[in-house]
């Protein structure tokens, strides 16, 4: 799956605002890269944004006492006293909580990221992340990283604390790394150098910074295209601007297709309802044709109320006045029965019942196995059959077979 990174420098004003953006494969491998508005972006599984170091800025504070439910409204009036901004103006997200019980805040520019928001929602861009590039670089044990260009940078201080740098030189250290420094409680035993991809050609010597006494170690380039984004990064989309549920983003993808399915849903109802109409106008032709029969036959002085099976009784009524059996007899079912019973073991015919045309067989069988093979048998020998409920006996089990003539209803 690719996923597309898009930066976000202070540069960044509304949709004609060029971004540097990198698709990247699963493995991290720069697929393509660019420079464009956000209406040229390429096609992409997912969006993650990355956003300079100085359009957030990130304080440590003690929490007030009150549920997380209330932090949306909260939290802006906590960090007014770190930006001096009106409350509504900034969006504050929640980061993890220090050793000495402090939590860290993320404070970003509201209307700034509800530009970028409102605007990938608009071009369908899958925008699910937006993380700060001054805490992604791995940190090191007692240590600091500074990311440097040769003019500008920023410094990460902690798992989630970081800062952006001011302008500085290869001899002049900048004066924010001068007053971190100074405000640490505990200083670095080094600072991890790392300089820009894009700026290792015109810089590719180390700054000489001796006045902070403290080490310089070469961190080798950095490259936010290629740099992993820790799990527990803070997502700036929190909050009101929390990334709409999955299926919302696809559903104008989808929409085709859904249509295309309730269009072939609904031909299969109106040809479900087509074929249900045309059988039973045929089961109404056939049902008028056979009380035609009936009537031609038999007059019109007997009531008629089940063609089919009226006729089935006068028939045999008709046939053993002349002395014909009938398919329906006692000894007609159990002739036709017979060959397959005397298969069975001896003692599995229990009871057997005649009433008008139907032989009731009450049988004792081992497996209800046994119970299909049998009907089985008995249809293939010209009768309907009927099998009722099985139940134990002891060691073997109990049903009751019914048997009907062919064509029987």
């Amino acid at each position: 799956m690719s996923v597309l990174r898009i930066y976000f420098s202070g540069q960044y004003r509304d949709s004609g605002s060029l971004c540097p953006w990198a698709l990247c494969s699963d493995e991290g491998e720069v697929l393509q890269s660019g420079n464009s508005t956000l209406d040229e972006l390429p096609d992409c599984n997912e969006c993650v944004g990355i956003v300079a170091a100085d359009k957030v800025l990130l304080i440590a504070t003690t929490m007030p006492a009150g549920s997380r439910r209330r932090w949306q409204s909260v939290l802006p009036f906590v960090a007014e006293e770190f930006t001096l901004d009106d409350p509504e103006d900034s969006h504050v997200v929640p980061g993890p909580v220090l050793p000495d019980g402090r939590r860290m805040l993320a404070v970003v520019d509201k209307r700034w990221l509800s530009s970028i928001v409102e605007l990938a929602r608009d071009k369908q861009i899958a925008l699910r992340r937006m993380v700060v590039e001054s805490l992604m670089p791995v940190l090191a044990a007692d240590s600091w990283t500074v990311v440097w260009d040769g003019n500008i940078g920023f410094v990460k201080t902690g798992s989630a604390s970081g800062v952006a740098l001011d302008t500085g030189d290869a001899n002049s250290p900048p004066l924010t790394l001068r007053l971190c420094l100074d405000a640490a409680p505990v200083k670095p035993k080094s600072i991890v150098l790392r300089l820009t991809h894009d700026a290792v050609d015109r810089h590719s010597q180390m700054p000489s910074w001796p006045d902070l006494n403290i080490p310089l170690v070469s961190g080798g380039k950095w490259d936010w295209r290629k740099e992993a984004i820790p799990e527990n990064s803070f997502n700036l989309l929190w909050g009101e601007f929390a990334p709409r549920a999955k299926i919302r983003e696809w559903w104008p993808k989808l929409r085709p297709a859904a249509w295309l399915l309730l269009l072939i849903l609904a031909v299969e109802v109106v040809g479900s309802h087509l074929e249900w109409a045309m059988l039973a106008n045929e089961k109404s032709r056939l049902t008028q044709k056979m009380q035609r029969t009936f009537r031609n036959t038999f007059g019109d002085s007997v009531a008629l109320v089940n063609a089919p099976l009226q006729m089935s009784r006068n028939l045999a009524e008709l046939r053993h006045v002349a002395g014909v059996p009938d398919t329906g007899d006692f000894l007609s079912l159990l002739g036709q029965a017979g060959r397959t019973l005397t298969t069975l073991p001896s003692g599995s015919v229990v009871a057997v019942h005649y009433e008008e045309g139907r032989l009731d067989v009450d049988v004792k069988l081992a497996r209800r196995a046994d119970f299909i093979g049998l009907k089985q048998r008995l249809q293939n020998s010209g009768l309907v059959v009927r099998v009722g409920d099985i139940r134990e006996t002891g060691s073997a089990l109990e049903g009751r077979v019914t048997l009907l003539p062919e064509g029987a209803l």
